[in-house]
């Protein structure tokens, strides 16, 4: 670069930073923190486009600025094609790439690779843990409605030393001290159940039935909350959305809240003593003690013009939903208190789809 488009370049960025205020977007950096270390900050998991292998993770430090494509800039590769979602245990995380059927497993401080497991992967979806194996759920081939599973993955030789079969569609998965809850949102189909699975035996030891497309879950206590979407109106099949309350001592359906009829909400996170899910560009609290719908949204997110609301998560009394944008462009990530007051935005990379605490 000459000397002339050098002072013109310092020029119009020197009246750029002129002209930002406090309430401006975070500064974006694409290199990662010279030291290495993402502790203490909050990882962004980045799909990517669809057959696109541009999926990445970006890192937001406890100043907010976003260090983009950390994986890259550590392993001097990319992450694949459509990132799902990050499992942690200990000082490790798995990330879960969707379509390049694989779970890059890094050390969560530094990024650095520790190993890329294949074998046995086939369109990962979730993890989680239990004593010293973790437990994946593959959707398998999606046109085969019969080959879906639980991959069992021994995390001292990183490679599967079981699958578990399941029905069509497993997506999310929690652990109850041994007990596994997966919930079948179905694949390319429309499930309506959750398999119970003893990770002792590593058996499907019975299921409970519920609404149709359920997707998060949360713990709390001895019970488990399940949120279900419901078919969409496109279907052809509308079927109405639901929050089940199942008591995990018996695995019986205690209570259940269902939404009006064209209601179709999305997802279900814990805060405190209530249950926040999103609804559209809303998000709506249903108190625990309480478990009845709300009359009003808690808070609304038009002001911040988000075009798709795609991620959501709870982070040290903090929202962030993660904006997918077109689908194409980069995405954002917006932080708000948990009143629903807007504190900050930041741009991140290609369709946002989840943010996970790094401390």
């Amino acid at each position: 670069m000459n000397k002339s488009l050098k002072l013109i370049t310092l020029f119009f960025l020197i009246l750029f930073l002129q002209n930002c205020t406090s309430d401006d977007r975070a500064i974006i950096l694409d290199n990662p923190p010279p030291s290495g270390d993402y502790a203490n900050g909050i990882l962004v998991l980045n799909e990517g486009g669809y057959t696109y292998s541009n999926a990445s993770v970006s890192f937001i430090d406890a100043s907010g600025q976003a260090y983009h494509n950390v994986f890259f800039a550590v392993n001097g590769r990319g992450l694949g094609d459509v990132a799902q979602s990050i499992g942690f245990n200990g000082d490790l995380a798995y990330l879960l790439v969707n379509n390049s059927n694989t779970v890059e497993v890094v050390n969560r401080y530094t990024f650095e690779s520790v190993a890329t497991i294949e074998t046995d992967i086939l369109n990962p979806r979730y993890i989680t843990f239990f004593e010293n194996k973790g437990y994946i759920t593959n959707w398998g081939d999606p046109i085969d409605t019969t080959d879906d599973y639980v991959a069992v993955l021994n995390i001292e030789t990183n490679t599967v030393a079981a699958t578990i079969p399941v029905a069509e569609g497993p997506e999310a998965i929690v652990n109850n001290n041994g007990i596994l809850y997966v919930a079948h949102k179905g694949g390319r189909g429309y499930g309506n159940s959750i398999s119970i699975i003893n990770a002792t035996s590593q058996t499907v030891t019975s299921s409970i039935q519920v609404g149709d497309v359920p997707g998060d879950m949360v713990l709390d206590n001895n019970n488990l909350y399940v949120i279900c979407s419901g078919k969409a109106s496109w279907t052809g099949d509308e079927t109405s959305a639901g929050i089940y309350k199942i008591n995990s001592a018996t695995n019986l359906v205690e209570a259940q809240i269902t939404f009006a009829d064209g209601v179709h909400p999305g997802v279900l996170k814990k805060s405190n003593n209530s249950l926040l899910y999103t609804l559209n560009a809303s998000v709506y609290n249903i108190e625990l003690s309480d478990f009845t719908l709300p009359a009003a949204a808690l808070f609304n997110t038009s002001a911040q013009n988000i075009e798709v609301l795609y991620g959501f998560n709870i982070i040290n009394d903090k929202i962030y939903i993660s904006d997918a944008k077109d689908y194409s462009s980069n995405g954002e990530v917006l932080v708000y208190s948990l009143e629903g007051d807007f504190q900050n935005g930041i741009d991140v990379k290609i369709i946002p789809n989840g943010c996970y605490n790094n401390n």
